[in-house]
């Protein structure tokens, strides 16, 4: 029985361990370890839309400024922790597309899905109306 409870312990330190180093960014933004740095978010653009990658940019939550995709990829500078959104580029403003946020890291994905969900159908509906077939 005894060496059970030190197996348990063990897989359960390295399981908290493991959780601690996955989820550090909010920790670290939740309990205010340290000064946020200033970092380079470079996000990588999961594109499930029939919309082309140079219609979409990251947006910084807090000011504002926008970041378009190369090759798939944006560079935005922000405070680490910071939330970034996906959008659609500023030719498309009269377009509403509900990007989800997320705490800026120095490597991120952020995937644009077109799927047939409701809030997905609301966007493709509104560039149909707007922009035609």
């Amino acid at each position: 029985m005894k060496i059970f409870a030190q197996i348990i312990a063990t897989v359960g330190a390295f399981t908290l361990a493991y959780l601690v180093y996955l989820f550090w960014p909010e920790i670290r933004h939740a309990t205010r370890l340290g000064e946020p740095q200033q970092i380079t978010a470079e996000v990588q653009l999961n594109n499930r839309c029939p919309i082309k990658d140079i219609d979409f940019v990251v947006r910084h939550v807090k000011t504002n400024r926008t970041a378009a995709f190369s090759n798939g990829l944006a560079r935005i500078s922000v405070l680490e922790g910071d939330y970034v959104e996906l959008q659609l580029s500023a030719r498309y403003r009269e377009v509403q597309f509900n990007g989800f946020r997320q705490r800026a890291s120095q490597n991120m994905t952020m995937t644009a899905d077109c799927g047939k969900g409701e809030r997905m159908q609301g966007t493709m509906d509104s560039m149909r109306d707007k922009f035609g077939d």
